[in-house]
């Protein structure tokens, strides 16, 4: 009976000690695949830095006709990496289609308001917050004054508006937050601010818009005199999303947006050719505007960027790491060439 008891102890040890053994090689098996689709990841941002700095060399324009743009390109590109192991999911967008948060304000530091991006933004809000907001309390001026209140600095704290709010008003929150009085460093920084925090923004169909769709961060000036710089705002008209094309339309022309959105995008056939091309003001050919109406519109776009953002999902067995890397597009002064280098990497 001893024996038997002996023998049943040293039997269960024997199978704690496989099973602890064998989870120890899954953990480290899972692991070296979470190692592996990061890689992997990593290596799609790359490979989006050199299709956009081979796309800069052919044209001086950026559009949604454009290779970095095309899924079908895209694919056959990551299929040419000659993956052995794993999958991986890579898109890229244009930073510069999108809102430029810190162009509201025309310095930093400062607090001079920008006419052109304050009208552009209170638009969008119009458009896009839920009707029961519209007409009450965090509507689109309010907002758009507690934006101004949070990006601007050497203004001894004063308030703009009824609606704004400066350092007293987020130190009174529960919890306190600090008003940055700088440039956002984030778009989801936006939800901080006085008003912004309720209800989700949508689109003209009413489905909700993520924050990253419609706004960035990016798209600072090079420096200017005595260390201050800017945001121009100019949206690139080429490869604006429908809400913000909507946006930058003249008040009761923004149904219209659909109709140009489709025009930069029409072609007969999905491996045909672009029906039109997008030169500078190929929009003039696809809405009607007044004289008035043109200049405005005109202040506000661009038809090319230098900001680009690529995100990549890397499957490896079980583990998905997802990556999302901003590019910046320069010319090298000594060569002449066009490269991309990573100014921000994030992991969603």
């Amino acid at each position: 009976m001893v024996t038997l008891g002996v023998v049943a102890i040293l039997l269960t040890l024997g199978l704690r000690l496989a099973q602890l053994t064998g989870d120890a090689a899954l953990h480290t098996s899972a692991k070296n695949d979470r190692l592996a689709a990061g890689e992997l990841a990593l290596s799609g941002i790359h490979l989006a830095m050199l299709i956009l700095a081979r796309d800069a060399a052919d044209n001086d324009t950026d559009s949604l006709q454009e290779a970095w743009a095309d899924p079908d390109t895209i694919q056959q590109a990551v299929k040419d990496l000659g993956i052995d192991t794993g999958s991986l999911d890579l898109t890229i967008s244009d930073e510069l289609g999108k809102i430029q948060l810190n162009a509201l304000l025309k310095n930093f530091p400062g607090h001079e308001i920008n006419p052109d991006q304050q009208a552009l933004l209170e638009r969008f809000l119009l458009l896009s917050l839920p009707s029961t907001r519209k007409d009450g309390s965090g509507g689109p001026v309010e907002i758009v004054n507690a934006v101004k209140d949070w990006l601007d600095s050497k203004d001894d704290d004063a308030v703009t508006g009824l609606s704004g709010a400066e350092s007293d008003y987020y130190q009174s929150l529960d919890p306190p937050r600090p008003c940055a009085n700088g440039p956002f460093g984030r778009v989801e920084d936006l939800l901080n601010v006085k008003g912004m925090a309720k209800d989700r923004l949508t689109d003209p169909e009413d489905r909700p818009l993520e924050l990253g769709e419609v706004f960035t961060v990016y798209g600072m000036s090079d420096l200017k005199n005595e260390g201050r710089y800017t945001f121009p705002g100019k949206i690139n008209i080429n490869t604006a999303p429908l809400p913000v094309i909507a946006a930058l339309l003249p008040e009761g022309k923004e149904l219209q947006a659909e109709n140009l959105a489709a025009y930069r995008e029409e072609r007969p056939g999905r491996q045909a050719p672009y029906t039109h091309i997008l030169e500078p003001g190929w929009w003039e050919k696809a809405l009607v505007f007044t004289e008035a109406e043109k200049a405005a519109f005109d202040r506000k776009i661009t038809y090319s960027s230098h900001i680009f953002r690529a995100d990549c999902q890397a499957v490896v067995n079980h583990s998905r790491v997802r990556l999302s890397g901003v590019i910046q597009r320069e010319k090298e002064k000594e060569t002449g060439k066009w490269i991309s280098r990573m100014i921000q990497l994030e992991r969603p």
